[in-house]
């Protein structure tokens, strides 16, 4: 079968239609459905339905969608391995969450590029677990992820996860908060707190509950958002308290204090890995992951 016929077929079919597989291909759509048609061709049976809200798989075709993905992971893996082999591979894309990229990427990106100075770089923001997915299908060289305490995922299939570093959860306060003073505190000691952090089901506020959980009450959330940036500035403004991770913590000052914070005597952190493929993943996401794993990402209010 011709791979682009494929990819084709499967990104329109994974996408709903000709249209929206186009705009991610760079093809126009009635070059997409060309593509899909002589597929069909090839094969001798249809393989979509065509109407006027999109497409739908006949048998044939969920069929060959069920296979397709991993035929053509494995055309990807087999040209990185042999462009490799042969001094030709020039580019890397990589996925990372977004203090990931902004706190640990940089310096070993640096070192990467110093060893490879013609090297391509792609960074593109998942927040986990996004990206595996891309991964396994090799559409990324390498994911930089996390997991929070709690919070329960499972990796693709092919995919492995190398921890790399915890990144303590530390709590943020106003600066002239009364627990701002404290060197350490324990989640029992805010059950009458009010807390910033991110919306019901997202990491962040499924370790907060939990941790909460742990020492008997449920924490009152009085302000929602997905941004540790607008977190940090709504606690300097008074509007509460967050569980922020060491990397997104700015650093102490006459607007807010990090105070390390424990439950029942653990301290709190985020695991972070770096993700890649489990067979023949490239020498350069090797020497990625030797950069990050020696790289100190800056003042101790971040480590």
């Amino acid at each position: 079968m011709d791979l682009l016929r494929l990819r084709s077929f499967v990104d329109a079919t994974r996408l709903g239609s000709f249209a929206a597989a186009a705009k991610a291909l760079g093809y126009t759509a009635p070059a997409v459905s060309q593509h899909v048609a002589a597929l069909e061709d090839e094969l001798g049976c249809a393989l979509v339905i065509r109407g006027a809200r999109g497409i739908r798989l006949t048998p044939a075709g969920e069929a060959l969608q069920a296979r397709a993905e991993r035929l053509l992971t494995d055309a990807r893996l087999a040209e990185l391995v042999v462009r490799e082999l042969t001094g030709q591979l020039e580019s890397l894309r990589l996925g990372a969450f977004p203090t990931g990229a902004q706190y640990l990427l940089p310096n070993a990106l640096t070192a990467l590029r110093r060893a490879h100075p013609d090297l391509e770089l792609t960074v593109l923001h998942f927040e986990p677990p996004d990206g595996l997915a891309e991964l396994a299908a090799g559409d990324v060289d390498a994911v930089l992820t996390h997991r929070y305490p709690g919070v329960t995922w499972t990796a693709p299939t092919g995919v492995r996860l190398r921890p790399l570093r915890a990144d303590r959860l530390n709590l943020l306060t106003p600066a002239d908060h009364p627990l701002a003073a404290c060197p350490q505190l324990d989640v029992a000691d805010l059950r009458h707190e009010t807390f910033i952090s991110g919306t019901v089901g997202t990491a962040n506020r499924i370790a907060l509950e939990i941790a909460c959980a742990r020492a008997h009450f449920a924490p009152k959330v009085v302000f929602e958002t997905a941004g540790y940036g607008v977190t940090n500035a709504l606690v300097a403004k008074g509007f509460g308290i967050a569980l922020v991770p060491a990397l997104a913590c700015p650093p102490a000052s006459d607007s807010v204090a990090c105070i390390a914070v424990r439950v029942q005597g653990e301290p709190l952190a985020r695991q972070i890995s770096v993700a890649h493929r489990s067979a023949e993943h490239a020498r350069l996401v090797l020497t990625l992951m030797r950069y990050l794993a020696d790289d100190d990402p800056g003042s101790p209010a971040r480590r």
